[in-house]
């Protein structure tokens, strides 16, 4: 289930760029309700995901924590990972996070240029 929930944010995320891309190709401005939108999907998920990976790990959840896994997911999820996983491991699990960040960000980029090209 975790797999998958990654997946769908990283598909999630080549959408939202090819989105964004076919704006900016057609010089049209977003529509306001947009990253509105598109920002609750990908918080949902995110914390979808937070939810499954705390139950396997067997991790309590706190409320602030929970908050900001919605709020502020690039600085909530790093200090959950660390959190969350035992002396030792720590450091290449927070590498594992960041390394996925990367990747999102690369596939909305990769999203926006597919768009741009279509458009």
């Amino acid at each position: 289930m975790k797999r998958k929930l990654e997946i769908s944010l990283l598909v999630w995320f080549v959408l939202l760029g090819a989105v964004s891309g076919s704006f900016v190709a057609r010089h049209v401005p977003e529509p306001s309700w947009w990253p509105l939108i598109s920002g609750l999907i990908a918080s949902i998920v995110i914390f979808c995901w937070y939810r499954v990976d705390s139950i396997q790990k067997g991790f309590k959840r706190t409320f602030w924590l929970s908050v900001g896994v919605i709020a502020i997911a690039p600085v909530a999820i790093p200090l959950y990972v660390v959190q969350s996983t035992e002396r030792g491991l720590r450091l290449r699990a927070v590498g594992r996070a960041l390394g996925y960040f990367c990747l999102l960000f690369v596939a909305c980029v990769i999203g926006g240029v597919i768009a741009a090209f279509i458009a």
